[in-house]
């Protein structure tokens, strides 16, 4: 399908627009309550993780329209508007919309899905080492499987006073009981926010928010490739690219970055991955009730 055949047409379609216009006023509002009444929108209104204290059901949905920063903000929604307003215009406005919520939905639900099954792991690999404390248990916690990465805590002192000493002292009840302590603050403020970052036990898997469109923006700019595939788009605004393989570029990106596992990257590739395939999934399912009713 190569052909843009509109059902309407408009420069900015209406719930591309009042789209953008809820996603700027969140921002705005963002930046208000947190400079003059010290309150973070985001903690409310960003997805947390459900085992989290901070979880609500309604943040499945509002996190979509909540962003970190202007750029962030700006960066999802030209894109949004590029891709989003040629949708619109084929398919009308009501179809979009559900698009749009959906895909941005998906993308959460396979975020968190993959989140729950780490955090699973997580939590079994902390409580075998809880009941079985020994100084090559903390080191192949720590490092394996890298878990100092995400608790933010200082690594010459884990292993200069703790590990190494430990290690000498393999039956030293004053190490065991130090390390057993760590672990099970940290064990306990997983999913806490405010009770990782006062321990400085902070793990940016489980215990910080999602925000922003990404995940429903990418499956936008699936969905464009995948209808228009030959359409010529100008990456950079001056390299022309055919909407195809702009699209297969991304996606591998965003597999490779995810493959990385990178604890200083807080982007949630994984999320964008599931904007995708929310996105592939309704269109397969829209074209065949179409070829259904037409034949």
């Amino acid at each position: 399908m190569n052909e843009f055949r509109p059902r309407q047409f408009s420069l900015l379609p209406i719930a591309v627009k009042n789209i953008l216009i809820i996603n700027g006023l969140l921002l705005f509002a963002t930046f208000v309550f947190n400079n003059v009444y010290h309150i973070d929108l985001n903690d409310y209104l960003g997805l947390f993780f459900p085992k989290s204290p901070h979880f609500h059901p309604w943040q499945l949905i509002t996190h979509m329209f909540m962003h970190g920063s202007f750029m962030h903000l700006f960066s999802n929604m030209l894109a949004f508007y590029m891709f989003g307003s040629v949708l619109e215009n084929y398919w009308g406005t009501r179809r979009f919309v559900i698009f749009y919520l959906l895909t941005g939905v998906g993308a959460a639900l396979c975020y968190l899905s993959v989140m729950w099954f780490n955090a699973h792991q997580t939590e079994v690999l902390v409580q075998h080492f809880l009941n079985h404390p020994t100084p090559s248990g903390l080191r192949d916690l720590l490092f394996t499987h890298h878990l100092i990465d995400f608790m933010r805590l200082d690594q010459n002192y884990i292993v200069g006073e703790l590990i190494q000493p430990w290690e000498s002292f393999p039956r030293s009840s004053h190490y065991a009981n130090e390390a057993v302590e760590i672990m099970r603050n940290y064990q306990q403020n997983m999913y806490n926010l405010q009770g990782a970052e006062s321990l400085n036990l902070f793990d940016t898997r489980f215990a910080t928010n999602l925000v922003g469109a990404s995940g429903a923006v990418f499956g936008v700019l699936f969905a464009f490739g995948y209808l228009f595939p030959n359409t010529i788009i100008y990456f950079q605004f001056f390299i022309p690219i055919k909407a195809k393989y702009f699209v297969m570029i991304y996606g591998a990106l965003e597999l490779y970055a995810m493959w990385q596992n990178n604890p200083n990257d807080n982007v949630a590739h994984l999320a964008h991955l599931g904007g995708m395939l929310f996105a592939f999934i309704l269109i397969r399912i829209w074209n065949r009730r179409i070829k259904n009713n037409l034949f």
